[in-house]
């Protein structure tokens, strides 16, 4: 049997799973709730649980992977394996996961931040394939991204190298979540449309032209 790989995305809902082939054709999937309760001590060794029991399920073992990738919130040690500071996860504290999941399943096992991955992930099956430099953007509540440079991924001091979102693009704007002032984030995020959506709707209150312009037929 050709050894597979086994994909994760942990996410603040639910936890994806994949078993692929070396050259990315998705076998099997399965996803699980995150269990973000107790300070998200449940989060790994569920995870854990679940692997162990697909892996019997489908009659297979340890032997039968190349290893796992998994992708997740928060700051990453990508070499250490830990992760701190997901908080839609409830990891406050530094979580040792590449060490509790390597000893819960016995097959060799790789982190980092979500974005990162999902670039990594871009650049092998999706937009940027084939393609050695490529930047991958996330819009949701913040703006994050992972920047791959001459086929290599892009860490940065502290593993910092693809927040975008941390970009001073207005010295004088809005204040962010990190402490500084006029990020993307805090205008380009769903948050942050919202937010100046809110505050340009005072600037430019009463009639709207473009309106009064439809509804008299005026193309």
């Amino acid at each position: 049997m050709d050894k597979k790989i086994i994909g994760i995305d942990l996410g603040g809902t639910t936890a994806k799973f994949a078993i692929l082939t070396p050259e990315g054709e998705i076998q099997q999937k399965w996803s699980i709730d995150t269990n973000i309760l107790d300070d998200g001590k449940h989060i790994i060794p569920e995870i854990i649980e679940s692997v162990n029991h697909r892996i019997k399920l489908y009659n297979m073992n340890a032997e039968n992977f190349i290893g796992i990738g998994m992708g997740t919130p928060g700051s990453v040690d990508s070499e250490a394996g830990t992760v701190i500071g997901a908080y839609n996860l409830n990891w406050t504290e530094l979580q040792y996961v590449k060490k509790q999941i390597e000893e819960g399943t016995g097959i060799k096992f790789a982190i980092d931040n979500d974005a990162n991955v999902a670039a990594l992930g871009e650049r092998w099956k999706g937009a940027g394939e084939n393609d050695p430099d490529v930047i991958f953007v996330t819009l949701g509540t913040g703006v994050g991204g992972g920047i791959v440079a001459a086929g290599n991924l892009i860490h940065g001091v502290a593993g910092a190298g693809g927040e975008i979102g941390h970009i001073t693009v207005d010295p004088e704007g809005f204040e962010c979540t990190c402490g500084k002032r006029g990020c993307l984030e805090t205008v380009s995020s769903a948050t942050g449309v919202v937010r100046l959506a809110r505050f340009l709707a005072e600037e430019y209150a009463g009639d709207s032209k473009l309106k009064a312009m439809l509804d008299n037929g005026e193309e």
